[in-house]
């Protein structure tokens, strides 16, 4: 019969065909059916459980099981453990761990070897490690001392009068862990001001600025820029604590959730705050960045946590990961290959996975 059908239409019969094969194999691939798609996920279940301060380093993650700190690798295998005894606490950086109970200081690296192991003069109230140093606040709730240290545990500053009659609220380092900046809360005044005091490491203070009576609960360094985060706007600073008086931001209702402060434009991403207390159930997100784009999203679904992946938003709700790229129209929807339902959102790690909770149990998920 083939002898009656033109060549030519025998050639588009072929070509057609061949076109269908083709899309039919991208359609399967792209579903992952073939072993590499990129819409493939993994869920690890991890050892530990939400009681025990878990906590992303860097690609990895630690937990805290009441006696020894422990080091897991993405795959959930054990890396290191170091023994910190009872009652401790700790904060990481992406290579350095500072890790304190009563006046006892740790600092370990990304290894779990110990370059410090002491105790300071006071009781330590909290402790954050950067690239090369790391700083405690000693001694009583009001008016303590600002000590920072190298990686190896020798003094390098020490500050007390700046926090006469204040509260240290928070702290850490920018500029590659040479600058730091505190915020502190004036205990005694008429209305309670906070302050933000910036300094370069081993050298001097090189600003100070009254933020007012709105809480500062987030400080995020990009393009040279602090960009301090209250309860009702945005503001833009330099190191020396300059304010830039054109880029203000109303914020007020939503709180900050997450950040990409990669490159020279910061990439803030907000919530409602009505959806972030307590259980997280967030269905609204705001995109706001340095150079002023205002973006606002819809969810698909409720979620239990939002986050950036360098330029893409990813949203997991109890059973589906969302994802959109910034400049994206709609989400996409990937099923969590898991049983169990999704209830809470821990962090990301570096390499962009995200720990995730059902119940106790903890969960790390690969993205795609």
């Amino acid at each position: 019969m083939d002898r009656d059908v033109p060549q030519g239409n025998r050639f588009r019969f072929y070509l057609t065909m061949a076109a269908i094969v083709l899309v039919a194999v991208l359609i399967l691939y792209v579903l992952g059916v073939f072993g590499g798609g990129p819409r493939r996920l993994h869920v690890t279940k991890l050892r530990c459980v939400t009681t025990q301060q878990v906590t992303p380093f860097g690609d990895k993650v630690l937990y805290y099981d009441g006696t020894n700190l422990y080091c897991l690798n993405a795959n959930g295998t054990e890396q290191w453990k170091y023994a910190l005894g009872p009652g401790a606490r700790f904060t990481a950086s992406d290579g350095v761990v500072s890790a304190w109970a009563g006046s006892h200081l740790h600092i370990l690296d990304r290894n779990g070897r110990a370059s410090f192991n002491d105790r300071l003069p006071d009781p330590i109230q909290f402790a954050k490690a950067g690239r090369q140093y790391v700083a405690a606040v000693v001694g009583e709730g009001v008016s303590p001392t600002l000590l920072v240290k190298d990686v190896n545990g020798l003094a390098v500053d020490s500050e007390s009068v700046a926090y006469s009659d204040k509260m240290i609220l928070d702290m850490d380092f920018f500029e590659n862990g040479n600058y730091l900046w505190t915020t502190s809360l004036d205990v005694y005044g008429i209305s309670p001001v906070i302050v933000m005091n910036i300094y370069r490491v081993g050298a001097m203070n090189t600003g100070e600025v009254d933020l007012g009576e709105e809480i500062t609960y987030k400080v995020v360094y990009a393009g040279d820029k602090l960009h301090v985060v209250n309860t009702k706007e945005l503001n833009l600073y330099d190191y020396r604590g300059t304010l830039d008086p054109f880029a203000k931001q109303l914020v007020y209702g939503w709180k900050l959730i997450d950040s990409n402060p990669a490159g020279s434009n910061a990439v803030l991403l907000f919530a409602p705050e009505m959806q972030t207390a307590n259980e997280q159930q967030i269905t609204e997100l705001r995109i706001l960045t340095s150079n002023r784009r205002d973006s606002r999203y819809t969810l698909p679904n409720s979620c239990v946590g939002v986050g950036l992946k360098g330029n893409t938003i990813f949203a997991i709700s109890a059973d589906t990961l969302y994802q959109a790229e910034l400049n994206a129209q709609r989400f996409s929807a990937i099923k969590l290959p898991i049983k169990t339902s999704i209830t809470g959102y821990i962090g990301k790690l570096s390499n962009g996975s995200s720990l995730v909770s059902s119940g106790l149990d903890v969960y790390l998920i690969s993205l795609p």
